[in-house]
């Protein structure tokens, strides 16, 4: 092979997908290619011409138009176009102009459809483009077969057989004879299809056996009622947390009211022993505060190796998220093991990312108290003591202080459960900037530790009020529009001597993202609190059409996952995380799905504006 030849070789191998084909294909095609050059402004391609070429931008920069001037999209080094008319054998739709010198690869369509049925990353790849869908950026980063699978598997994948249940009268003996038969080490307890309760053979022996009880009473004397259920969406870690921080061995699960199944600590086990479940199970075990902040400073090698098996950053987000929860819940207990039982019942609620179950390395506290009506001034100063304690064990345990003091530390946010619901009546009867800033927060709170009645009574309230907040939900869809995506009107990145020159992959993709899938929830009155759920069930409540809610989720998960690689990269070189990255430094890959989820964040900013009006919302 010539040295031109190798050169173009050697491009084509550092470029998706032509990275993708067999080393013996992409050895021979540079010779089946065309050269040529086209100086700035020439136009390759005009609106209804013949093109029987996929042109690859070796170097330069292409503008692709369509027939009313509007520009489409762009193509910079690596990148294709031509494929729509190449595709169909038609005249083509678009005028390609080059901004400047300009060198591209012509690849004849024979060729073209040649490579289409030889690789199926290279015809996947096209396919999904033909289709103008981010699924494409999103499968191409999603995990692998070879990525652990306590972190990719759901319960809904763990669930093998049908659930056994019995009826709360059924005899003791009987129970413990079904449990013999079906040889499994749990009963659920069900009245009229609905789960009542659970019994286990720890329940046999501890109640039963030890205690004399007699066996012809119903089971209902032993079980346990009204068990704490999982969801089959949850990842198996999930489970594992629970069942760790419990000492359970069994979790039922169900789906809108329906029982369908259970799993077991074996279940889990039986995934992989390797998995991040190990560090909350060392942080359950420790006695005093020192031993674990130790623990939390395994949890980056835990993220390391799960960003080295290609997890998602969905997947990333919930181990961070879950290991903050373990960190909490502990410091709590060893709080109350030194300052006493509190006075009064209370939930410790998180707020904001890890609220949403999307916390990052970098994320910061965001916490509050929701406490019983029945406490007293004097009793307030408990609580007082709790947070500070928990607070300042977090921040050693590498989770700073919220710059806006949004932490149960601060007196306005451990309140009774009557003020929380006036704070709420408030926000979104006058919203004002504030509201807003507490919107963002506050409505995506989560229970963690505590009597989780207090937020269901709480969070009822709220989800009820708010699809009549019609002057909120307006306010909510102004601020989802206020966080530009860094995309220009020629679909180039905008960057800014603020940022360094660098795209800031938060506030110009994963806020906005959030923002509208808050604002859909919110606005049929939806329990949701993580992002893609949100995004996931607006599709079925017509909040969001179904394209649209599955081109933000990718559009999510794809930005998402480039953070996350972004800020691996800086901590693996002891740099701190942030969310700035250097356009300079992603691939043409990246580059171009960047753009295309920018794009549709900006397409779904301007259909809030239509719908709720932002143009008259002061």
């Amino acid at each position: 092979m010539d040295v031109e030849l190798a050169e173009v070789r050697d491009f084509l191998a550092a470029h998706h997908p032509y990275s993708q084909l067999p080393e013996a294909v992409l050895r021979e095609l540079p010779k089946r290619l065309v050269t040529r050059y086209f100086r700035r402004g020439a136009s390759l391609i005009e609106v209804g011409q013949r093109n029987d070429y996929l042109h690859i931008v070796r170097s330069g920069g292409v503008h692709i138009i369509d027939s009313h001037g509007v520009l489409a999209d762009t193509a910079d080094p690596g990148e294709s176009f031509g494929l729509s008319s190449v595709w169909a054998g038609a005249p083509s739709r678009f005028r390609m102009v080059a901004v400047e010198d300009t060198l591209c690869l012509l690849m004849p369509s024979d060729v073209f459809r040649h490579l289409m049925g030889v690789s199926e990353p290279f015809s996947k790849f096209f396919l999904d483009q033909r289709d103008g869908r981010m699924r494409s950026g999103v499968e191409m980063v999603r995990v692998d077969e070879s990525g652990s699978a306590i972190l990719r598997t759901r319960v809904r994948q763990m669930l093998r057989k049908k659930p056994v249940s019995v009826e709360p009268t059924l005899s003791i003996r009987g129970a413990a004879q079904k449990m013999s038969e079906m040889r499994i080490s749990a009963l659920l307890v069900t009245e009229s299809e609905r789960l009542v309760g659970i019994v286990t053979d720890r329940d046999m022996r501890s109640k039963v056996i030890a205690n004399g009880l007699d066996p012809n009473g119903p089971i209902s004397s032993i079980m346990t009622p009204n068990p704490t259920t999982t969801h089959p969406d949850a990842l198996a870690f999930e489970v594992m947390v629970l069942l760790t921080q419990h000492g359970w061995h069994h979790l039922p699960v169900v789906e809108d009211g329906e029982l369908l199944g259970m799993v077991t600590a074996g279940d889990i086990m039986r995934l992989e022993q390797a998995n991040p479940s190990y560090l909350v199970g060392e942080i359950d075990k420790q006695t005093s505060v020192d031993g674990v902040v130790e623990s939390a400073k395994k949890l980056p090698n835990v993220v390391f190796q799960a960003a080295a098996q290609d997890a998602t950053a969905d997947d990333i987000a919930r181990v961070i998220t879950a290991t903050m929860d373990a960190l909490t819940r502990k410091l709590i207990l060893l709080a109350e093991a030194e300052i006493g039982n509190a006075p009064v019942h209370y939930c410790w609620v998180a707020l904001g990312s890890q609220g949403r179950l999307e916390s990052g390395m970098q994320s910061d506290q965001d916490n509050a108290l929701l406490i019983s009506d029945e406490v007293t001034p004097e009793q307030l100063e408990w609580f007082g003591e709790l947070a500070r304690r928990v607070v300042d064990g977090l921040v050693r345990c590498g989770f700073p202080l919220c710059p806006g003091d949004m932490m149960a530390s601060n007196p306005q946010w451990r309140v009774p459960l009557r003020t929380w619901g006036g704070y709420f009546a408030q926000w979104m009867n006058a919203p004002e900037p504030e509201a807003l800033l507490n919107a963002q927060t506050f409505f995506d709170m989560r229970p963690v530790h505590g009597d989780r009645t207090l937020y269901e009574r709480l969070q009822t309230s709220v989800i009820a009020r708010a699809p009549q907040a019609t002057r909120f939900l307006a306010y909510l869809a102004k601020q989802a529009q206020r966080f530009e995506p860094p995309l220009g009107l020629f679909r180039d990145f905008v960057t800014s001597d603020e940022t360094g020159g660098k795209i800031d992959l938060k506030s110009g993709g994963i806020a906005p993202i959030v923002q509208i899938a808050r604002l859909a929830a919110l606005s049929k009155g939806g329990a949701q609190l993580n992002t893609i759920d949100r995004l996931r069930a607006a599709s079925s409540t017509n909040a969001l059409s179904e394209e649209k809610a599955a081109d933000l989720t990718d559009a999510f998960e794809f930005i998402s996952y480039v953070r996350l690689q972004h800020q691996v990269k800086q901590m693996k070189k002891g740099q701190q995380a942030d969310n700035l990255i250097d356009p300079a430094s992603l691939s043409s890959f990246e580059r171009r799905h960047l753009k295309e989820a920018f794009a549709i964040i900006r397409k779904t900013q301007g259909t809030l504006a239509y719908l709720y009006r932002t143009d008259v919302t002061s």
